[in-house]
């Protein structure tokens, strides 16, 4: 039995991991995809495939954009290359997060008939309604049409973008399966519980990605009455400081532009691709975290000591997605708009 798994950031090869720890399945050869700056523990991994570059996507532009799609296109073409030996296997089971991913789309629907896939939460996905139409219409069609010039086809998918719905994905692993769409396929992806010493301090959690689709005024105008909603805490003159961590897609922001919103804090911003949840436990701890919509917001709640959940103050201002409203609430985190 063939296992594949595709690590497009350390949050999902951490998810890969803790589930081979668990399943301890015999009998198969577990494959991960991945990069180099991603650290694994290679003696969960049969056999590990390297791109050579990072899948991080920071583009500043169209130009840009446009480079980094065919870029990572040719970066996948190599990667087939290496799977095409098991392009033939009767029993090859895919593991992957969604399937606008182009590597992923192409692995799921046009590698091999045999195929069964298996969905792994990251991030917000797996818990509200988004399908492709949900996505920028231009950017698709742009991934469909450079994928297939490059002879790497992408298919315009029906239903849940996680691919839950394709009719060859068996079922997915989720962090909170009664929450999430289709809890029927849903099992629970089992994560430890992290210790954690709290400081006075504000984190801010960025969300590139936002600028991509929104632009980057829209983008900052909402920092900015983010900024707001930090600065009418009662205690924010008790404030140490202010980290910012950006999402690893996404054109940076101007960082002088957010130190002039905090005149007299100090602004820590935190460029690592180092996940957000390891800096948070092992680093930063502050006690204050801020974001549109971030999974982040999740994980450290669900990763946290049962006493220290009620210390910690989670603020999600929904500027964009009020789909994920439901979930926050769930967890009594405070939501602005």
């Amino acid at each position: 039995m063939i296992n594949v798994y595709i690590g497009l950031s350390k949050n999902q090869i951490s998810s890969y991991e803790s589930i081979l720890r668990d399943v301890k399945m015999t009998n198969c050869q577990n494959i991960l995809i991945s990069n180099r700056t991603l650290k694994n523990d290679l003696k969960l991994w049969d056999r590990v495939i390297f791109a050579k570059e990072s899948f991080n996507n920071q583009s500043s532009g169209k130009l840009s954009g446009l480079t980094n799609i065919i870029f990572k296109i040719k970066q996948y073409k190599e990667i087939i290359k290496e799977l095409n030996v098991y392009k033939k296997e009767k029993n090859i089971t895919l593991y992957f997060t969604y399937v606008e991913d182009i590597l992923t789309n192409f692995l799921l629907f046009s590698f091999n008939k045999n195929l069964k896939g298996i969905v792994v939460e990251d991030g917000t996905l797996n818990y509200y309604p988004h399908t492709i139409k949900s996505l920028s219409q231009k950017k698709v069609f742009l991934k469909w049409l450079l994928s297939n010039l490059y002879n790497v086809r992408f298919k315009f998918y029906k239903g849940h973008s996680s691919g839950i719905e394709s009719k060859n994905v068996v079922k997915q692993y989720v962090r909170v399966p009664e929450l999430s769409q289709f809890p029927e396929k849903s099992i629970k992806l089992k994560f430890s519980t992290r210790t954690l010493n709290l400081t006075n301090t504000v984190l801010i959690i960025g969300q590139e990605g936002y600028i991509t689709q929104f632009g980057e005024n829209k983008y900052f105008n909402n920092l900015k009455d983010l900024v707001k909603l930090i600065q009418s805490n009662k205690l924010y003159d008790q404030i140490d400081k202010i980290y910012y961590k950006p999402h690893r897609h996404g054109k940076r922001i101007n960082l002088e532009q957010l130190k002039s919103l905090f005149l007299k804090k100090e602004v820590i911003y935190l460029e690592s691709d180092e996940p957000l949840e390891d800096l948070f436990f092992d680093k930063l701890g502050s006690k204050y975290i801020y974001s549109f919509d971030s999974s982040a917001l999740l994980n450290i709640y669900l990763e946290s000591e049962e006493h220290i959940k009620n210390e910690l103050k989670f603020h999600v201002f929904l500027r964009y997605n009020d789909l994920l409203k439901p979930i926050f609430q769930k967890f009594n985190f405070n939501i602005y708009k």
